[in-house]
């Protein structure tokens, strides 16, 4: 079972952080913490009693104990006692699911939770399958069109209209020349290789690397062209409502440690603070008082207008964040798809420019979440900068740059 994950404390506690001696519940670990409890003891079409297990087969579950935190174990052997088991659930430190093997043998089998396989019911990637996302599919599916309509093929599939406005567009680059310069020869897909965009520093600037703007087309590409004199185009494909120019881990920027201890020594951190106006203190707040109203109050109470700014400088992150001399291709929900190109003049022009107030809202507009967001706006775009807990935990695991496009001359197929 290579590249398929067990189920572990988390899936049966409800929550995946103790902040302190304080846990944090979980919504989605909640869920399935009670459906561990209904598939071994409740009747339903919506699931079966079978479990897959690491070493063992599958397991046929008939009943389960729970060890908690005060050293007690329960053993659950009924539906009526799903209400006393979903208000122990956060104590929980170990279960153990009872049955027998599915099939002939018919001998009885103990397996403890961390053996049981995280199926795709428990949000899991099922066996022998690969989970993909909407915004892969569109790729696959995108550079499919693009390839039957170069190879001369029924060119009428999903987004064929699209596909067929855009191979125009990057043909014509040779206008004026040898119109077969720019014939195109190859498309691949390369959204899967993830190519790393790191925050650097230097000096007192902060950017996404490399420095220049231009240089990131070939890192931010998920479909790239190549044309009949070798020169490549790259296309940035995406899907759906929630678009971002880029997402950074943020342990190597900010430690856990450096938020808990009150003591950020990071120059890259340091510089991010700097160029948007983030106070260091009311930032770890955030994190080490989450769950907390004092904290929710705090945070509302000091968000708003970034007073201390350096707007030159977030013109420069963001043109590193943005990249250029790409093509945006974006996919709506609709079946319609946005194009338009990221031209380095526009880019360090008007899409950079930072037109009105930067904002910036601790515990994010509710005061409540894991994440500091710094909001500002150009005369094309709308941008959010986050950092943010995006799993189960309470410190912050990401540093993205989100953005709506408002005022952009593109074309819609």
């Amino acid at each position: 079972m290579a590249n398929v994950q067990n189920l572990t404390t988390k899936h049966i506690a409800g929550h995946a952080t103790k902040a302190g001696q304080r846990i944090i519940p979980n919504k989605s670990y909640e869920k399935t913490a009670a459906l561990l409890f209904d598939k071994v003891l409740v009747k339903s079409t919506n699931w079966s009693h079978d479990f897959a297990t690491k070493k063992q087969g599958i397991l046929v579950s008939e009943s389960f104990s729970v060890t908690y935190t005060d050293g007690t174990t329960v053993d659950y052997t009924n539906s009526n006692q799903r209400k006393s088991y979903i208000s122990k659930m956060h104590s929980a430190v170990s279960a153990v699911v009872k049955g027998h093997a599915k099939g002939k043998d018919k001998s009885s089998v103990e397996v403890r939770h961390t053996q049981l396989v995280k199926t795709t019911e428990f949000g899991g990637q099922g066996v022998g399958t690969k989970k993909e996302s909407k915004g892969t599919i569109f790729e696959r599916e995108f550079a499919n069109r693009l390839k039957e309509c170069i190879n001369g093929e029924p060119c009428k599939g999903k987004y064929h209209e699209a596909a067929g406005y855009l191979i125009g567009q990057l043909e014509s680059k040779g206008a004026g020349k040898d119109p077969n310069i720019y014939q195109i020869v190859d498309v691949e897909q390369e959204g899967g290789k993830n190519q790393p965009r790191p925050i650097e520093v230097t000096g007192n600037t902060v950017y996404i690397a490399p420095t220049r703007h231009q240089d990131h087309a070939a890192k931010l590409t998920d479909i790239t062209v190549t044309h009949a004199n070798r020169i490549k185009s790259y296309l940035s494909a995406k899907y759906g409502p929630t678009l971002t120019f880029m997402n950074s881990g943020s342990k190597t920027v900010v430690t856990d440690n450096e938020i808990m201890n009150y003591n950020v020594t990071s120059a890259k951190a340091k510089n991010l603070f700097r160029i948007f106006g983030i106070d260091e203190d009311i930032f770890c707040d955030v994190f080490n008082n989450y769950g907390k109203a004092s904290q929710t109050n705090k945070s509302l109470k000091h968000s708003g207008k970034s007073e201390s700014a350096d707007i030159p400088a977030i013109k420069k992150f963001t043109q590193t964040a943005m990249g250029s001399d790409y093509w945006m291709v974006h996919a709506q929900t609709n079946g319609k798809v946005d194009m338009y190109y990221m031209d380095p003049k526009d880019v360090i022009g008007n899409y950079s420019t930072v037109v009105g107030d930067v904002v910036i809202r601790y515990g994010g507009k509710s005061g409540n979440a894991k994440r500091i967001n710094v909001e500002y706006s150009s005369a094309n775009f709308d941008f959010t900068f986050n950092i943010r807990s995006k799993g189960g935990t309470v410190f912050p695991t990401n540093i993205m740059l989100d953005y709506k496009s408002k005022d952009i001359n593109k074309e819609t197929l």
